[in-house]
C-alpha cells in the first residue's frame, strides 16, 4: 500500500519513550492528539482537512464507472466502521474481494472548520480502489460545503450517514437522529446533491425506534425525491443498536418503494447469509461491516459464491501472518509504537478466529514494537507445532523470524 506524505510520521520518534507513557487502549492516539492539538508533543502539526484534500490526487480514470452508473458491478461493499475502516483496512478488503469500500465518518462541522483531527482523512488515497467518502452532520450548509470540496476527488459516492447510533453523534443531532426530522433530512439531502459533483448515497437505519421504522417507506421516498442515487439500509433501528436480529423484510419494503438502487446491511456473516439476504430482499448489493473485522476473507468467500467457485477458508497460520501484515502497514504509516496501538482491536479480531489463542491475544495487546509482536506470534505458532494447529502443510513448526516478505 502506498503511504502518503501529507502528514509527518511523528510517532516514529516516539520509540525512545517508555511504554508506560502510552495510554492502554485503542483510542490513546486520539486522546494524545486532543491533549496536544498543535502537534504530537510539540512537533509540527498535522495538515488540516483542506490541506489533505489539496494534496490528494482524484480518483484515476480507470477506477471511475464506465457508464455513469456508480453501483454497476458492485455486489459486496465494506461498510463504514468507526475505528476500523481506515486506509489500511480498506485496502486489505479491496484486495480480498470487496467491490466498494466506505471511509469512516467525516465530520462536516470539523471539515468546514478545517480541523486537523479528522481521522477518516488520514492517508487518503483515491487510487486504492472504488471508494465512497462518508460525511455526517446536522447543518445543511456545512454538509453541502463538505460535499462540494470532497467531491472534487471524484469518489464513487459522497455518502451521508443517517444511521450512526453512537450517543456522541446523535447528541449533536447527527447520524440516526436525523431520521426523527424528515424536513431536516430532506434539506440536507437536497443541499448535498446540489453541491456535489458526484452521485450522492445515503446510509440509514430502519428508523430511530420501532415507531419510526414503520415510516421507513416514507423516509426512503423522501431521500429518493431529494435526488439521492442510492440508499443503504441497516435493518435495525437506532434503539436496537446491534441487538436483536436484523429485520430483512424492511429492506424489501424499501426496495419496493423506490426506483434507485438499495443496498442491504445487517447480519450477513458468510456467503450463505449473503445469498439469503439477496433472495429475501431483492437488494442490489450487500454491505458487510462487523463480520469483516479480523476476517477480510469474507469478501473473497462471497465473491467465490457469486462466481460459482469453491472457496478455501484461511488456515490459522494465514490469519496470523495476515495480522502481522496489517500491523506492518499501520506502522508504515504511523511508526512505532502508534501503529501497533491503533491496530490493537483489529489484532484481537484476527485471532478471534484462531483456536487456542486466548493467551496470545492478551500478550499482543502490550506489544509496542513489530519485532516484539513477531516474537509473540512466532512463539504461539511454535507451541502449535506438530499438532498442525497453525494449519500449514509443514505442521506450523516455527523457526524464527516470522515474516511475509
Amino acid at each position: 500500500m502506498r503511504s502518503r506524505d501529507v502528514r509527518p510520521n511523528d510517532a516514529r520518534d516516539a520509540a525512545a519513550k517508555p511504554a508506560r507513557s502510552l495510554l492502554p487502549n485503542s483510542f490513546s492516539h486520539i486522546i494524545m492528539y486532543a491533549m496536544d492539538p498543535s502537534g504530537q508533543n510539540g512537533k509540527p502539526a498535522r495538515p488540516s482537512s483542506r490541506e489533505i484534500v489539496a494534496a490528494t490526487a482524484p480518483t484515476p480514470a480507470h477506477l471511475l464507472p464506465k457508464n455513469g452508473r456508480p453501483l454497476d458491478g458492485v455486489r459486496v461493499v465494506l461498510a463504514p466502521l468507526c475505528g476500523f475502516t481506515d486506509a489500511v483496512f480498506r485496502r486489505i478488503c479491496l484486495d480480498r474481494g470487496a467491490d466498494l469500500v466506505v471511509t469512516e465518518m467525516i465530520s462536516s462541522d470539523g471539515f468546514v472548520r478545517n480541523s486537523r483531527q479528522i481521522r477518516a482523512l488520514h492517508y487518503l488515497d483515491m487510487s486504492d480502489g472504488p471508494l465512497a467518502l462518508q460525511i455526517f452532520g446536522a447543518d445543511p450548509e456545512a454538509m453541502g460545503e463538505t460535499a462540494a470540496i470532497l467531491s472534487e476527488l471524484r469518489p464513487r459516492f459522497i455518502d451521508l450517514n443517517f444511521g450512526c447510533p453512537v450517543r456522541k453523534i446523535v447528541n449533536q443531532n447527527g447520524g440516526s437522529a436525523v431520521l426523527k426530522d424528515l424536513r431536516l433530512l430532506e434539506t440536507i439531502c437536497r443541499r448535498v446533491v446540489e453541491r456535489s459533483r458526484v452521485p450522492v448515497s445515503v446510509k440509514i437505519r430502519s428508523g430511530w425506534d420501532k415507531s419510526t421504522a414503520e415510516n421507513v417507506t416514507e423516509i426512503a421516498r423522501v431521500i429518493e425525491a431529494s435526488g439521492v442515487s442510492m440508499i443503504a439500509i441497516h435493518a435495525r433501528t437506532k434503539t436496537q443498536a446491534f441487538k436483536e436480529k436484523a429485520d430483512w423484510p424492511l429492506i424489501r419494503t424499501v426496495k419496493e418503494a423506490v426506483s434507485i438502487p438499495v443496498v442491504g446491511n445487517g447480519d450477513v456473516t458468510d456467503a450463505e447469509s449473503y445469498r439469503r439476504m439477496v433472495e429475501m430482499t431483492g437488494c442490489d448489493a450487500v454491505m458487510i461491516g462487523r463480520a469483516a473485522i479480523g476476517n477480510p476473507w469474507i469478501f473473497g468467500e462471497v465473491r467465490a459464491a457469486i462466481e460459482g467457485r469453491g472457496f478455501a477458508a484461511p488456515v490459522p497460520r494465514e490469519r496470523v501472518t495476515s495480522l502481522l501484515a496489517h500491523v506492518r502497514l499501520n506502522v508504515e504509516n504511523d511508526g512505532e509504537p502508534l501503529g501497533l496501538i491503533t491496530a490493537r482491536r483489529a489484532m484481537a479480531a484476527y485471532l478471534k478466529h484462531v483456536p487456542n489463542a486466548k493467551d496470545v491475544r492478551s500478550r499482543i495487546m502490550t506489544c509496542t514494537r513489530v519485532a516484539e509482536l513477531e516474537e509473540v506470534l512466532g512463539e504461539f505458532l511454535s507451541r502449535a507445532g506438530g499438532r498442525g494447529a497453525a494449519g500449514s502443510p509443514d505442521g506450523g513448526a516455527y523457526r524464527g523470524g516470522l515474516s511475509l516478505s
